[in-house]
């Protein structure tokens, strides 16, 4: 393992360029792209990987208060023993969780102060403690009968600092030709202003979704701190939490099968049946597309101009329309949910096959196996990966019908024989005609 000292000198090597101001800004915002977009070797980590933008943007706020020492990492003091004996508050609280199993940790820390006085602990200390103890099951059991559990209650303090992220559905819809369609509304909500930044549209709840809608509210809104969403397969692939680290967007980490720790966007989501689901049977829906449309003037009319119970206004005032801080670039964003895969092409055509369409490789990689890097939702975009500076865009591959060519005249040589071959063709070119016209005579009569 790396010393202090040379994790330190590590990090300063990653942000000298961007804290020198003889470099020009737009030569900082180049090695920025290269750090954030190319793998390096970590000191305490075998396997390289980029840098987040949010990691090298904390490194140079704490070089620039503390100097080479702000660099080093941090030690708790205490080596993460307990600094004061809570052990009798805890037993106290877990009686007061025996006598009445619902009582919350807002409820508990009040009568704990009102038995021992001001408490040195913090909520979540109080939470941690009480899960550590092994009497806290029996309150698990008694809980569960019951059908509640002890939760914490987290509200952000300005926009953008949370987004939350699911999806409504499946749900049927009827449309006007008379087929039947499943559906799913995949939304990103504003954890302080309840505001939906984004909504589609998708007939899967799958990657290629879950990147169309997170662009749409990145391209409009900037991107938030951090992201909250579900363990489903989409949002806690590889690829989606590989984007959103590229981004520098931090994930709160969530439980499976625990929506109450989604309550803001699934409370949207009873509000999504309510003014928009339950109308789709009363309203012609000519297509997939017409459906979105209703979809977004449901949710820009109604939902975003509601008055909120919670916050004591509607979505649309509580963010005034307040941008994230957090700004990327179009290309940027494009680059980040990108999918690597190995393919080999064909050796004659240079076609090769990659899960959103056809390719075609240039002439010298043709035969190879290659390594490659396509985008989940554009069925036109793939690179060609040479190494970490070099791409080759490629373009897409279409198989064409045997007639759809038209002939161009060969060239011919000269000399005595073409003159021949010529007169031969003119000949035979005048007979097939004359056969052609004296068949069509003897038809007619």
């Amino acid at each position: 393992m790396s010393d202090s000292w040379e994790i330190a000198a590590w990090r300063f090597e990653m942000i000298s360029p961007l804290v020198d101001d003889k470099l020009t800004e737009a030569e900082k915002r180049r090695i920025l792209s290269d750090r954030t977009r190319k793998s390096v070797q970590w000191p305490c980590s075998s396997p390289k990987r980029p840098i987040g933008r949010s990691t090298l943007f904390r490194w140079m706020k704490d070089y620039r208060e503390k100097g080479f020492l702000g660099l080093m990492p941090k030690v708790r003091k205490d080596k993460g023993l307990a600094r004061t004996d809570r052990s009798e508050q805890v037993n106290y609280a877990l009686g007061l969780l025996y006598e009445e199993p619902g009582r919350s940790l807002t409820q508990l820390m009040i009568y704990l102060e009102l038995e021992f006085g001001e408490l040195s602990m913090s909520r979540s200390t109080l939470s941690r403690d009480l899960r550590a103890h092994p009497a806290f099951l029996g309150i698990l059991q008694r809980r569960k009968a019951a059908g509640k559990k002890l939760r914490d209650l987290y509200e952000t303090d300005q926009p953008h600092e949370i987004w939350q992220m699911d999806a409504k559905g499946p749900f049927s819809v009827m449309l006007t030709d008379g087929q039947t369609i499943r559906v799913h509304v995949l939304s990103i909500l504003d954890d302080f202003s309840r505001y939906i930044l984004a909504a589609i549209i998708a007939q899967a709840e799958n990657i290629q979704a879950a990147v169309r809608v997170f662009r749409l509210a990145a391209s409009k809104w900037g991107i938030a701190l951090r992201m909250q969403f579900d363990r489903a397969s989409a949002y806690d692939s590889e690829v989606f939490r590989t984007g959103l680290a590229f981004l520098g967007v931090h994930r709160n980490w969530v439980k499976s099968r625990n929506p109450e720790a989604q309550g803001k966007i699934e409370a949207y989501h009873r509000s999504l049946k309510r003014w928009f689901v339950k109308e789709l049977p009363n309203q012609e829906v000519v297509d997939i597309h017409h459906l979105e449309a209703l979809l977004q003037a449901t949710i820009a009319l109604v939902y975003n101009r509601h008055h909120h119970r919670e916050i004591k206004m509607t979505p649309e005032q509580a963010l005034a329309r307040r941008l994230s801080t957090r700004r990327v670039g179009a290309e940027q964003l494009a680059q980040a949910f990108k999918i690597a895969v190995q393919a080999k092409s064909h050796p004659k055509t240079g076609q090769v096959n990659l899960p959103n369409g056809l390719f075609r490789v240039p002439t010298r990689f043709a035969g190879k196996e290659c390594d490659f890097r396509y985008d989940p939702v554009n069925t036109d975009q793939a690179l060609l990966i040479i190494d970490d500076a070099h791409q080759i865009p490629l373009e897409p591959f279409t198989k064409k019908h045997p007639f759809d060519f038209q002939k161009t005249e060969e060239k011919r040589g000269t000399g005595q024989l073409q003159k021949l071959s010529s007169c031969a063709d003119d000949i035979l070119n005048g007979q097939a005609a004359k056969l052609n016209f004296t068949s069509l005579f003897l038809n007619q009569l």
